[in-house]
């Protein structure tokens, strides 16, 4: 696969094993660079290989993302079990509102499996910058867990830091 061939978006998830619909939302979300074909959008082929691992370079949104969960780890240090009870009844609520053959139901067995795994396992993926890791962690299940206060002081931060590190390249 050449890095400059365009692929569609049934194309790039068959690769990364994910649903077109999938595909779709993450170009929508600016996570994966894309152009438009007419009203179709088309995917480079180095953007599968990033998402893959072969370009370890975090999006935007995956490092925000990271930042989150990275404030998570005081919680977990000092209220373990509170914080993955929490993530647990978040998984509970989450599959009863959502289609057992969808896309989240995937999401929602994988934290299931690493949940129970113990919180080593936890803290691997809340802080992994692998591929599987990101995509993990747009679909988490520690969903208010941290109060307002520290996550927007969280997002102030890593906007500042966004801005200093990447906007001024």
């Amino acid at each position: 696969m050449g890095e400059t061939e365009l692929l569609s978006t049934g194309d790039v998830a068959t690769r990364l094993g994910v649903s077109r619909q999938h595909v779709v939302n993450m170009c929508d979300r600016g996570e994966v660079e894309h152009v438009r074909v007419g009203k179709h959008r088309r995917v480079p082929a180095k953007e599968v290989n990033r998402i893959l691992g072969s370009d370890p370079v975090l999006t935007r949104e995956q490092e925000r993302s990271l930042w989150l969960h990275r404030a998570l780890l005081t919680p977990l240090m000092t209220s373990p079990d509170e914080v993955l009870d929490r993530a647990r009844a978040n998984i509970e609520r989450w599959r009863a509102e959502h289609r057992s053959d969808g896309m989240t139901v995937r999401y929602l067995d994988a934290w299931e499996r690493i949940l129970e795994e113990g919180l080593d396992a936890v803290l691997d993926t809340l802080l992994s910058t692998a591929p599987e890791a990101c995509e993990l962690r747009q679909n988490t299940p520690f969903a208010g867990v941290l109060d307002d206060t520290t996550r927007v002081q969280v997002l102030r931060s890593f906007k500042h830091y966004w801005e200093r590190e990447h906007d001024a390249a």
